[in-house]
């Protein structure tokens, strides 16, 4: 099986107790049926408590329950009580993956790092060149599938034509993401079409609308209520949303500042959603949604950074883009309710997005 990743994928190690974060705190720990099989059977004082810490939740999984939100076998040092008493190979399958996310696609996977994780963010920003992927050959089964194989190879060329122009420098970011939605749009008309002949970025893709700043106004509001309704994964992260003052940013003149202050952030963000969501296409053969999605997660991303008071120091911004990504990305029940929006809310429609790309933003006056 072939498996593509980051170039900076095999960099990653945990950092452990130094982890300004822990990844065993804030949401619950699902246990696979084997690991929870080999809990059931371990010996002496840890065994007792891997059997009294596990229950079966409302979906009927396995889980760790947890204490204060924290998971049981977390100790006051931040270090994991079953990896110190049974060892690495001891962790559950949850465990031993995460920050990890794979997609599966039979006979090639893609592998990454999710953002939320502090040192896997730190390795996507680390430098302002081009995020690059590579492909290798393991020796792992192939999975079966039910992907039409035509499919996925269209996709598989247009992911690459996507991330080639998220990384197009010829243009600012903001219209390297017009062109971004425009040109998916297009793929997803194919597929509805079931015409899956290639497409080539064409060069008015960049070219953006002229803007209404009220419209953007409107939209970018929404944006915000649908969020502050969300399931809060971290009481925090409640607080840091009412601190969204959307269009009075304290640090950037315009909202295309706010993109073009940290070009290279901004690109690695969308590379970063593109690499991870464009290819499920294959299973739903649903482009837009994950685009629209794209673009609206850099968007949000870029007012949460703008709204910090230490907006000028990177470390900074690419917390707030952690926090988004842990928010987010690790609920299922938010994903869901984010991406019914995007599928049933005029206000996620390609239009929308472009029209804020297009707009510059003047602060409000005191």
């Amino acid at each position: 099986m072939k498996n593509t990743y980051p170039s900076y994928y095999k960099d990653f190690a945990c950092i452990a107790d130094k982890c300004p974060d822990t990844c065993c705190a804030g949401w619950q720990i699902v246990v696979d049926a084997e690991s929870a099989a080999k809990y059931r059977c371990a010996n002496g004082e840890i065994g007792d408590k891997l059997r009294k810490s596990m229950a079966v939740d409302d979906d009927g999984d396995t889980v760790f329950v947890s204490h204060n939100r924290r998971c049981p076998f977390l100790q006051n040092d931040n270090l994991c009580k079953i990896y110190i008493e049974l060892g690495k190979e001891a962790l559950c399958k949850t465990c031993t993956l995460f920050p990890r996310f794979v997609t599966d696609l039979g006979g090639r996977k893609e592998t990454g790092l999710s953002l939320s994780c502090p040192e896997a963010a730190r390795l996507h920003f680390a430098n302002d060149m081009p995020l690059t992927f590579e492909t290798v050959e393991e020796d792992s089964p192939v999975q079966p599938n039910s992907i039409d194989p035509t499919l996925y190879f269209t996709l598989l060329k247009a992911q690459k034509t996507a991330i080639n122009i998220l990384q197009n420098r010829k243009y600012p970011v903001n219209r390297r993401l017009i062109a971004f939605l425009r040109f998916c749009d297009e793929v997803q008309a194919k597929i509805r079409a079931k015409d899956l002949s290639e497409i080539s970025a064409e060069e008015e893709y960049f070219l953006p609308v002229s803007a209404s700043l009220s419209k953007a106004k409107r939209v970018l509001n929404r944006y915000a209520d649908i969020l502050k309704a969300l399931e809060k994964l971290d009481a925090d992260w409640n607080s840091e949303l009412n601190e969204i003052k959307i269009l009075s940013y304290k640090k950037a003149e315009s909202f295309a500042a706010v993109l073009l202050q940290n070009e290279y952030e901004a690109e690695h963000l969308a590379v970063y959603f593109a690499f991870r969501y464009f290819m499920t296409t294959a299973f739903d053969k649903n482009l837009a949604s994950k685009s629209r999605f794209t673009v609206f997660s850099v968007l949000i991303c870029l007012i949460l950074e703008a709204s910090l008071p230490d907006f000028n120091t990177k470390s900074a911004r690419i917390e707030a883009i952690r926090r988004y990504s842990k928010e987010i990305e690790h609920s299922a029940e938010n994903m869901y309710t984010v991406f019914t929006a995007i599928k049933k809310s005029r206000f996620f429609g390609s239009d929308n997005l472009i029209n804020i790309l297009s707009c510059e933003y003047q602060p409000k006056e005191k």
